[in-house]
């Protein structure tokens, strides 16, 4: 797409540890170490240490994870910003699904689904900001 900035493909996975890291930074701007990482994902996903570090190298080599080498543990803090992450797949979709055409996902999504009276004013609302 034209005028795209060049953001991470971030993998099924990758999205689960981005996901903690997001919300765990936001609580402080310390970073998280593999064991806050760990804790928060081994029991939901099943993971082992291992594979959640693994993960988190990966993230690192492609630039969505910054690692905070300065103490005696690691800290880890996203770089990419999740809107940037979610409109890099926003994109991606629309790219891959509907041929580069925006009009079509929407007319899937709003033909497909019930939305409420308030879910309808909402999105004419965002619809008529949008400018040209």
């Amino acid at each position: 797409m034209r005028g795209r900035r060049k953001t991470v493909k971030i993998s099924e996975a990758e999205w689960s540890i981005m996901k903690v890291l997001w919300d765990g930074c936001e609580e402080n701007d310390r970073g998280m170490t593999l064991g806050e990482i760990v804790q928060k994902l081994a029991e939901p996903t099943g993971w082992s240490n291992t594979t959640i570090r693994t993960l988190i190298i990966r993230l690192a080599e492609k630039g969505a994870v910054s690692i905070d080498k300065t103490t005696g543990v690691y800290k880890y803090t996203p770089r990419s910003s999740k809107s940037d992450c979610i409109k890099c797949e926003v994109d991606s979709f629309i790219e891959r699904v509907f041929d580069n055409n925006a009009y079509n996902l929407m007319a899937s999504l709003v033909k497909g689904c019930h939305l409420t009276e308030k879910e309808r004013k909402e999105i004419i609302e965002i619809l008529d900001t949008i400018e040209d």
